[in-house]
């Protein structure tokens, strides 16, 4: 017995041993996209010697016991930890840590470490841009990074936006940021890259497919942007495009469909309401009543929806890439495909890259990018208009009595309208105007890097950035657009095509263990030119030929073309010199020359410095053990402005017309030359002086992570359209006069608030800016058109005109209170605020020295939050984006409160308005012959939101499951965006801006295409 128990419990030992004692295998993905991570380190916690590493399809194999713990670690990923529990297959997805300070950054023309850097820089991630369906990636980056606004300037499919980085920093010159894919500087500017059609315009930026895009990095402050010299004043914006990695080759497939429709709608009066209105207008005037029975014509039209249709929306993208040790290559295609929510109103996109990157030798490394797209769009009018308004404000206006169609009169349609003839069906204008840009861009860029010595490397690229442009409209005749042409179509062509070579010398050395030095130099030489044609014909008997046959037009007119060119030539260098690891300084520099300038004024310099200390690497923050990394950074640099039109400082001479010498059969015709500008020799560039002073904050082991950071951005030479003289014999011309201030506050914050099988993470930004107009040309105000001035002392976006005071409730107190002038108003007209007088004084009069600043299109602040869940194989994401303070000019109401009976109406100015039984203060009585139509406070809103602008909820399947069928990951998702607005602005969209094109005119609703609410559900998968 002695000798069996000690045997039984070595066979007792034995078992338990070789039963703890297992194989364990699984796959390691990314949490966010559910592709496989290879490369990962799987160890035993507390047994470091004992691990695995993924392959190349993010699988493993360990063999650990089953009171084990394994510990998966991946450079740019949070490390978890997964208990084993006798599970033998454990399958892992691995957060990004974007705090990780070792992560490299890319910066002008080159990279470096996040802890090396001393300017501001705010990275954004692909994840983020693919999680909203856009038609550019521009429009993605709205409220995903600190000091960046984002406005969405129309909701059309590849409209424009409009971007600013810390601010508005010109009136005249361009305020948009300067964007660089793969090293190629593309020119975003629509006056140059857009076609000028009588459609509407499609954004430049739209040609780029935001799939193709790996990550974005937005340089803010003078140190990071002054290597870019004279475009770096409004800010840069790198774009990285997806590369190729050695290894076996990948394939994905990325798709999303889905449906859109108009976020709300407006309250206006119906068939019935009307008509009452319209009677009673008519009678408060004088007139007869119009319609006999109003209660008889029930709802009628409503036109919004009519005009408003759900559309779909749909994205597909095929990607392979892969490669060796030595040729690395992605390659990918992509179809977009959106329907607009206004009928009449598309846009598809084809597109097509290649990157390919080729070790030649060990010295020589050879890369290239080329990407191909074309897109044609079909657009509606929308917006002020010219003629008649755009087809959204005709919706608001348009007689709900009437039908849509009518066989009786042209087109089929129903055109007629009470008293306003400018006003048109709007569906007719949107189905019938037929207006399709089509659009082809081809981006190219070659590269060749050669490694001359240790830690020296000479880097010379090639790129071009061809665009070619062909618009199409024709609008019948019958068209209230159309009526004095009897028919219009043009054919308008542009060829833009953009060369650049960039030529540096890199030296890259350690000085020591702890110091390290990076010199740049370097020598670029960029050219633009662009040829423009179009011919407009009116007149057409027989619609079916539109703009196939122009000369089947009864009216045609001359053809008309330009030419416009520009180059430049720029020497640039950067020194980036750290000392101990804690101490980073940076100097860079740039000389621009450009052929926009005036001889002697082409050459402009500039410089910039900064310093960042790593405070957290001193002896004296040994004890603070919760402060992972705490570095401060200083800079301060010129940039500089040239975005506007070539010429301006030359004397330009063009055709006067056609004049007669003698008369009879003697009489000689001839045609004369007229100066078109007035020349200014001294023009130059527009600079802007900055600086910029950051704190970068990592606390608890990184889990919580804060940027901080106060600027301050002088403008000086502004580029500005100045009165000059009449002796002149011109009223203006551009001269190097005024300043604008921006200063501003900028604020992220990136957490991992829980960690583990349900993890956390929130990204927060918060941006104030302040900016004011210093000194102009004059002490006058600029009226800039819809309310809008420039006035020393206030901000770009000041809004001017009458205080709204209510209404006359008497027409005793109508004939005691001040009056506009040429009027006696009466009890139920609307009143102003009698201010001042020619005497700086009230004087009873209602004129021009009674207006007054009444809004500014500026908000106190900006800001935007994500919040992403994880639970095992399931994530969501919420995504909020809001602006406070700022107002919005309501353009609409200058009619949709207008109750004179020649227009439709909101419902609550229609139903509420004036009358002695309902002693309204807001809205006038009915009144037919009415003509106050004022610009005051009325029409100034607080636009103002809080939008829930992305919800995505996503399944990530199980790498074990997927293995089987040969797939490395797939994922399922269902997204919305623009789910939900808090806002107290009464019109579509408390965003958009009729005249987004513009600088100086912002913050105006005059009928815009609004943004559109989206439901989509995606799926990606690769093998």
């Amino acid at each position: 017995m002695k000798k069996v128990i000690p045997a039984l419990l070595f066979c007792f030992f034995f078992w338990f041993e070789s039963q703890a004692q297992m194989q364990i295998r699984g796959t390691v993905t990314d949490s966010g996209t559910g592709e496989s991570l290879p490369g990962v380190n799987v160890i035993i916690k507390n047994s470091p010697s004992r691990g695995s590493v993924t392959d190349i399809d993010g699988n493993y194999v360990i063999e650990a016991d089953s009171r084990s713990v394994l510990v998966f670690t991946f450079i740019g990923y949070s490390s978890r930890e997964v208990a084993v529990n006798n599970n033998s297959v454990i399958d892992v997805a691995l957060i990004e840590d974007e705090s990780q300070l070792e992560e490299v950054v890319v910066i002008g023309y080159g990279s470096v470490k996040r802890s090396d850097l001393t300017g501001s820089v705010s990275s954004v991630k692909a994840a983020e841009i693919k999680a909203i369906p856009v038609t550019s990636f521009d429009q993605a980056l709205q409220g995903r990074a600190p000091g960046v606004q984002v406005v969405q300037t129309t909701g059309a499919p590849g409209g424009e936006t409009n971007i600013r980085i810390r601010g508005t920093s010109s009136i005249n010159a361009s305020s948009e940021p300067l964007y660089v894919i793969d090293g190629m500087l593309i020119n975003s500017n629509n006056d140059e890259m857009a076609i000028s059609s009588r459609g509407p315009r499609v954004g430049a930026l739209s040609t780029i497919n935001p799939n193709d895009i790996e990550s974005i990095e937005i340089l803010k402050d003078a140190s990071a942007t002054s290597i870019y010299g004279s475009r770096g004043a409004n800010g840069v914006i790198l774009i990285t495009t997806k590369k190729g990695k050695a290894g076996k080759s990948s394939v994905s497939f990325e798709t999303y469909t889905g449906v859109q429709q108009v976020a709300n709608k407006l309250d206006l009066l119906n068939a019935s309401e009307f008509a009452t209105l319209v009677n009673e207008a008519n009678t408060n005037a004088g007139r007869v009543p119009t319609y006999l029975n109003p209660d008889r014509l029930g709802e009628g039209t409503d036109w919004q929806n009519e005009l408003f249709q759900v559309a779909p929306i749909s994205n597909h993208q095929l990607s392979i890439s892969g490669g060796n040790t030595n040729t690395r290559y992605a390659i990918s295609g992509g179809y977009f495909s959106q329907d607009g929510i206004v009928v009449g109103s598309d846009f598809d996109r084809y597109s097509f890259r290649v990157n390919l990157e080729s070790d030649i030798n060990e010295r020589l490394t050879v890369s290239t990018s080329l990407s191909y797209s074309r897109i044609s769009s079909n657009g509606v009018l929308t917006g002020p208009g010219t003629i008649v308004p755009g087809v959204i404000t005709n919706a608001f206006q348009f007689n709900p009595i009437s039908p849509v169609r009518n066989p009786n009169q042209p087109l089929g349609y129903t055109f007629e309208h009470l008293l306003k003839e400018n006003i048109a069906n709007p569906v007719a204008e949107a189905l019938e105007y037929e207006s399709i840009t089509n659009t082809t861009r081809i981006l190219a860029n070659a590269s060749a890097n050669y490694k001359i010595l240790d830690g020296l490397s000479f880097k010379t690229s090639v790129g071009i950035d061809g665009l070619n442009t062909k618009s199409n409209t024709f609008g019948p005749d019958g068209l209230k657009r159309t009526e004095a042409s009897r028919g219009e179509a043009t054919v308008s062509t542009l060829e833009a095509m953009t060369f650049l070579n960039t030529n540096t010398l890199t030296y890259d050395k350690a000085i020591s263990p702890s110091s390290n030095l990076n010199v740049l130099a370097g020598v670029e030489l960029q050219s633009f030119r662009n040829e423009t044609l179009s011919a407009v014909a009116f007149g057409f008997p027989d619609p079916r030929t539109g703009w196939h046959n122009l000369g089947a037009a009864t009216n045609p007119q001359n053809p008309f073309n330009s030419e416009l060119e520009w180059s430049m030539l720029s020497y640039l260098s950067r020194i980036n010199y750290s000392l101990h690891n804690k101490y980073m300084f940076t100097l860079s520099g740039r000389i621009d020359g450009s052929s926009k300038f005036a001889e002697g004024n082409k050459y402009g310099y500039f410089p910039s410095g900064a310093f960042a200390w790593m405070i957290s690497d001193e002896p004296f923050m040994e004890g603070l053990n919760f402060i992972s990394d705490l570095k401060l950074r200083v800079s301060y640099g010129w940039t500089g402005n040239q975005a506007i039109g070539p010429y301006q400082s030359l004397a330009l001479v063009g055709p006067f017309g056609e004049g007669v010498f003698n008369s009879g059969a003697g009489a000689t015709i001839f045609r004369g030359r007229e100066p078109l500008s007035y020349p200014n020799r001294g023009l130059k560039w527009e600079t802007t002086e900055q600086s910029n002073l950051g704190v970068d904050l990592s606390l608890f082991e990184n889990r919580i992570n804060v940027t901080a950071e106060i600027y301050q951005k002088n403008t000086h030479d502004l580029l500005l359209n100045t009165p000059i003289p009449f002796t002149s014999g011109f009223e203006s011309t551009l001269l190097n006069i005024g300043n604008v201030r921006n200063r501003g506050f900028d604020l992220g914050i990136n957490s991992v608030n829980v960690d583990g099988d349900f993890s956390w993470r929130t990204a927060f930004n918060f941006s104030i800016n302040r900016n004011k107009v210093l000194n102009l040309a004059s002490d006058e105000d600029i009226f800039l058109g819809a309310g809008s001035i420039l006035r020393e002392g206030y901000p770009i976006g000041t809004f001017f005109g009458y205080v709204f005071d209510g209404i006359y409730q008497s027409d005793d107190e109508a004939a005691s209170s001040a009056a506009i002038v040429g009027q006696q108003p009466r009890a139920g007209d609307r009143k102003y605020r009698d201010l001042s007088g020619p005497d700086g004084v009230p004087d009873g009069i209602i004129n021009d020295y009674d207006r007054t600043v009444i809004g500014s299109a500026q908000p106190d602040f900006t800001y935007g939050i994500t919040n992403d869940f994880t639970y095992k194989n399931f994530t969501v994401s919420v995504f909020f984006q809001g602006s406070y303070g700022n107002d919005m000019v309501n353009m609409n109401l200058l009619n949709l409160e207008n109750v004179n009976g020649q227009q439709n109406v909101l419902a609550e100015a229609g139903l509420n308005r004036w009358t002695p039984q309902n002693p309204s203060n807001r809205y006038a009585r009915a009144l037919a012959t009415s003509t106050d139509n004022f610009f005051s406070s009325r029409i100034i809103e607080d636009a103002s939101y809080l939008r829930l602008k992305n919800l995505t909820v996503g399944y990530n399947f199980n790498p074990s499951l997927l293995s089987r069928l040969k797939v490395s990951n797939l994922r399922l998702y269902v997204s919305a965006t623009n789910l939900w607005t808090l806002t107290n602005y009464s019109g579509y969209d408390p965003e958009g801006n009729a005249y987004g094109f513009t600088t100086n005119l912002v913050g105006i609703d005059n009928g815009n295409y609004p943004q559109a609410k989206t439901y989509l559900v995606g799926l990606n998968f690769g093998f």
